[in-house]
């Protein structure tokens, strides 16, 4: 036989074929490339809030009606009245409070002189100041008698000024030239007013809904230099430093200061903050109220009949998250009785199952996402041991059985501690400005430093996520 030649054992590989492998590894390497742009551009980059502790100072504004010992005093004669004493200050018996002008010409020789006042001094104009304030932050776009209530303090307020000033430096000297006028003394001590508005008799036990209707309600300022009949409302008299507001409450309001005598206030109108004794009482109406006894402050308010206060309570501590974090997901209920434990202390249920001798029962594990002590909360999905219409039982009492149907809501937030949503329920305790105190140390809940998604509109269940800091 032959010898073979040494090139028989040769394989020979054809031109080419290298080149075709690395071509095929760069079209490879060219769609994953392309694949993880697109999938980068597209995705959904998810804000997360990190859990911190924090607290909300609970501030509840409310409308007051003011009752306070006040007594009308009508006018002693006919003429033009001119008063002597403004309006928050306190007299004593033989004061001089205002004047009765029979023909009026003393009226008109104080309009005649009203530019001997040059000007206001600082207190004048820090009442006419606060008088703007309040009532900028008061009114409304369609509070149209609130204008004209507050034209008529300024008209007084202006004109009891000039009258004032006039007949403090002139009194003796208009006598000497023939001015003809009466002075009235008070014959009571008592802070004065010059506002009326029939309320002055108003006592705790009439209170009703009525009263607080604005629309309604009507006043008049007695103006210095009006025409007044004798008996007409010529002032009016405040006889004790002591005073009520009166307010309504709301079930939550009688919830939460049932158990209060006293309260923090802050009223609104001068910014002072103040503690008031504090009860509750069913008014004529059969409505509830709220009534807040102070003994200061009163001068601030001798021409005003309702106010706006707000309680201070105390602060509410917890974990403090973002409104916008929180959603709510509906769980399957089951009876709290039905949840057990295995050896290694996993929470589960006892699944009845159908075998070819009858029934019996097998341990399967669930995640619980609340167990409020009637129920535990579960999720029931095609990938869950349990589904819906499934029985559970009690394996050591065969009556004792549940068939999973109901469901209920829960209120929680998406954790991402691990890379995915995950929903924790909350216990919301305040909601102030865009954030929520929530209870701490709370079973299936959250805990301080926890990550969660910021905005929970913009995610699902178990979304594996790429976070970004907020």
């Amino acid at each position: 036989m032959a010898k073979g030649s040494k090139n028989d054992n040769i394989i020979r590989i054809p031109r080419g074929s290298g080149s075709n492998v690395g071509k095929l590894f760069i079209f490879i390497m060219f769609v994953y490339i392309i694949f993880t742009i697109y999938s980068y551009s597209n995705r959904t980059v998810v804000n997360f809030y990190e859990v911190e502790e924090g607290s909300i100072v609970r501030e509840n504004i409310y409308e007051g009606l003011i009752l306070r010992e006040e007594e009308v005093i009508g006018s002693e004669g006919d003429g033009y009245l001119n008063y002597y004493v403004p309006a928050g200050k306190k007299v004593a018996v033989g004061t001089a409070i205002y004047s009765i002008d029979e023909s009026g010409s003393l009226n008109d020789y104080i309009l005649d002189h009203s530019d001997e006042i040059q000007s206001f001094d600082e207190s004048d104009i820090d009442e006419i100041h606060d008088l703007l304030v309040d009532y900028s932050s008061s009114s409304n776009d369609m509070d149209f008698r609130g204008i004209y209530d507050l034209k008529a303090e300024l008209d007084s307020l202006v004109t009891e000024y000039k009258n004032m000033t006039i007949l403090g430096r002139l009194s003796s000297e208009l006598r000497a030239e023939g001015y003809s006028f009466t002075d009235v003394r008070a014959k009571k001590t008592g802070m004065i007013s010059y506002m009326v508005d029939g309320y002055e008799d108003v006592e705790l036990g009439q209170i009703s809904e009525e009263l607080f209707d604005r629309t309604a309600y009507s006043r008049q300022i007695l103006n210095n230099g009006e025409l007044c009949a004798a008996g007409d409302p010529a002032y009016k008299l405040i006889t004790s430093d002591n005073w009520q507001i009166v307010f309504r409450l709301s079930d939550q309001d009688i919830a939460d200061l049932s158990e209060q005598n006293s309260l923090s206030i802050k009223l609104s109108d001068t910014g002072v903050t103040t503690k008031a004794d504090f009860e509750t009482m069913i008014g004529e109406d059969g409505n509830s109220y709220g009534v807040l006894s102070l003994s200061g402050y009163l001068p601030y308010f001798t021409d005003s009949r309702f106010l706006s206060f707000e309680i201070m309570q105390n602060n509410v501590s917890g974990l403090k998250i973002p409104e916008r974090s929180i959603t709510t997901k509906d769980f399957y209920i089951i009876p709290s009785m039905l949840m057990f434990t295995d050896d290694m202390g996993t929470e589960g249920f006892y699944k009845e199952v159908i075998t070819e001798t009858g029934t019996a029962s097998e341990f399967v594990v669930m995640d619980i996402y609340n167990n409020d002590g009637e129920y535990c909360y579960i999720e029931c999905t095609d990938s869950t041991e349990l589904k819906p219409g499934d029985v559970v039982v009690d394996p050591k009492n065969s009556s004792s059985r549940y068939q999973i149907a109901d469901q209920r809501p829960l209120e929680g937030v998406y954790n991402i501690n691990k890379g995915y949503t995950v929903f924790k329920r909350i216990e919301r305790l305040e909601t102030s400005n865009g954030y929520c105190i929530i209870a701490k140390n709370t079973s299936y809940g959250l805990s301080v430093y926890d990550h969660i998604v910021l905005d929970a509109s913009v995610v699902g269940d178990g979304q594996i996520l790429y976070r970004q800091a907020q």
